[in-house]
């Protein structure tokens, strides 16, 4: 299973919404200043109602994106609204405005938060549509009374800087943004390559303990069957023999590829990737019944370890302390990833993102185990991932 590509991209999404929505805010004190100066020329209850659902959007835009799980609806439904708002202007107007060419409706330093928003929130296409179609209703609109009455030029150069103003923000937001999904592709990478390590790695160790068995099996057939002075001992060297072949058939008819695995040879697999992830790891291995664990079992174990102490190792802390504890018993198996690091906000995470609720949580679950994170801003971080032998 290929884990999820989130976690940078989840960091810059959040921090280009937080830029975003300060800027937002700050043309929207502007739009406000124009807009109370404006409002002898306008129908007030219409302008207000309006002025509202635009600071609406606004501020839960500033809330989601600095102290909530910086969900993008908000930023979509402002985006919407801006040519709702442009529409509406024609009903506002009440009596004639200034026509001396500066006169400019206070929605001019609206549609700015709107194309941009536009740009992080919805797909290419869509935005380009969303520009043109917006520059157009402006021109409209600042050519005729209701707008001021601008001269051509005016509106074209207008247009054009306001265009490539907007259009070099978001393309510099959008370039980071891939930079991020690119950094994130790269770690999922190396994260698989090491699930797919230590799956070999523990894979090797039981075979060798499989073959040792073998081994042991077959050399005791030959030893008793050389030392065999009677009847009854010619016939438990026989059983013996064919014990060995037995085994010897069922080694070379198996799949080592989905073959169990015991837990010694698991959690050894699991700690040789985390101590390569992190050296500096303590370790705490209590492995006193080592019980099968299958294939699809050793795997999801495996990758959700791995991704914790890699989450860890990213967003703890340069100087956390980290431990993993391995722990068994005859019928279940307990991994436990700590740290003392900066920790978050678990409710603030979002459904699919980061890494954990999918690639951490999802994944337990889908092996009939469980996962869960605790943490709290300052107090680090512990995930505990369980899982019992039905």
């Amino acid at each position: 299973m290929k884990i999820p590509a989130t976690i940078a991209t989840a960091r810059v999404d959040r921090l280009l919404g937080r830029t975003f929505a300060a800027g937002a805010v700050a043309l929207n004190l502007e739009s406000g200043v124009n807009f109370y100066g404006q409002l002898q020329y306008v129908n007030q209850p219409l302008a207000w109602f309006l002025m509202s659902i635009l600071w609406g959007t606004t501020l839960a835009m500033v809330y989601t994106f600095w102290f909530g799980s910086a969900n993008y609806l908000y930023m979509k439904i402002h985006a919407l609204f801006i040519p709702v708002l442009i529409m509406c202007w024609p009903f506002m107007i009440t009596q004639e405005v200034p026509q001396d060419g500066n006169f400019y409706p206070f929605i001019w330093w609206a549609v700015d938060t709107g194309w941009i928003a536009v740009a992080l929130a919805f797909k290419w296409r869509i935005a380009v549509f969303y520009y043109i179609s917006c520059i157009t209703l402006m021109q409209v609109i600042f050519s005729l009374p209701m707008g001021g009455s601008h001269k051509e030029i005016t509106l074209i150069t207008d247009s054009i800087y306001t265009f490539l103003t907007n259009a070099c923000l978001s393309i510099i937001a959008l370039m980071i943004r891939y930079a991020a999904q690119r950094s994130d592709a790269a770690n999922s990478e190396a994260i698989q390559a090491e699930v797919l390590r230590a799956e070999a790695e523990g894979r090797a160790r039981e075979k060798l303990r499989i073959d040792g068995l073998i081994h042991d099996s077959v050399l005791t057939a030959l030893i008793s069957a050389s030392q065999a002075k009677s009847d009854q001992e010619a016939k438990t060297s026989s059983e013996l023999a064919a014990t060995a072949l037995v085994k010897l058939s069922e080694i070379q008819r198996g799949d080592s590829s989905k073959s169990s695995l015991y837990c010694g040879e698991l959690f050894d697999s699991i700690i040789l990737a985390a101590q390569r992830i992190n050296p500096e790891i303590q370790i705490k291995k209590n492995c006193a019944v080592s019980i099968p664990v299958d294939s699809e079992t050793a795997s999801a174990l495996t990758e959700a370890t791995i991704q914790a102490v890699h989450n860890s190792v990213l967003h703890a802390g340069a100087k956390a302390a980290r431990e993993l504890s391995l722990k068994s018993n005859s019928s279940s198996l307990k991994v436990v990833i700590k740290d003392d690091g900066v920790g978050f906000r678990v409710s603030q995470v979002n459904r699919g993102r980061l890494g954990i609720r999918v690639s951490i949580i999802g994944r337990m679950e889908s092996v009939a185990g469980s996962a869960h994170v605790i943490s709290s801003p300052g107090q680090g971080t512990t995930v505990v991932l369980e899982w019992d032998k039905k």
